[in-house]
């Protein structure tokens, strides 16, 4: 599948039929840019191996030079709107608890995303593996400090086995957001409070280490 610009704006995933008929639709030209998964880097598709697909079109005028345009990583723009979105429904708990499902949801999707991209030989387990056993009653008590606080010790060794410049992530952050959940019905739900805090910030950094990765990758 492959993503490709219109007027400086990221369009796809299309697939070769369809890249095909825009190309005889003149919606992409030489110049127009793609990129799909496993390029370094988005590229003309005249450079690419859809190049083909040009047929007897006559490539621009020599000396033309196409306009220079930056075009998103489509996995960092993905992270970046689910986080978007995750803020958007936090901000539905004033409005009576409105929000809180899907917020829930959204950051479950950030963590297996996540997940995903620390994968490696000896890793305590896959990305479904990870997320999963989050909804096994009883077990999950014990299976949210591997799930999230594990989650951010990876990063963190990724972070220093690959040299990426990332921003590494408090482990002391994630286990107190984990205390706050458990300690609630204790405090008659006055560690929510402390806990949306420390959820948000944690969802943030988590964020944050994910485009680390991704551009790293590069």
């Amino acid at each position: 599948m492959w993503y490709y610009t219109v007027n400086n704006q990221q369009v796809g995933p299309v697939d070769e039929k369809e890249i095909k008929k825009l190309i005889a639709a003149g919606t992409i030209t030489h110049a127009t840019m793609v990129w799909a998964t496993g390029m370094a880097t988005w590229q003309p598709i005249a450079q690419t191996a859809l190049g083909t697909l040009m047929g007897s079109i006559p490539p621009p005028p020599v000396g033309t030079v196409p306009p220079a345009i930056f075009v998103e990583n489509p996995q960092v723009a993905q992270i970046k709107k689910l986080f978007t979105w995750f803020w958007i429904s936090l901000i539905g708990i004033i409005l009576g608890g409105i929000g809180l499902i899907a917020a829930a949801i959204l950051f479950i999707i950030i963590v297996y995303k996540s997940w995903q991209l620390v994968q490696h030989e000896g890793v305590r387990g896959t990305a479904d593996d990870m997320v999963s056993r989050c909804f096994i009653p009883g077990w999950n008590l014990y299976w949210f400090f591997p799930a999230f606080r594990g989650l951010a010790k990876e990063f963190n060794e990724k972070f220093d086995r690959e040299a990426i410049a990332g921003e590494r992530i408090s482990l002391d952050l994630v286990t107190w957001m984990i205390i706050c959940v458990y300690g609630s019905p204790i405090t008659f739900g006055v560690s929510l409070i402390a806990f949306l805090v420390l959820w948000i910030m944690y969802t943030n950094k988590i964020k944050n280490a994910a485009i680390a990765v991704i551009l790293s990758h590069k």
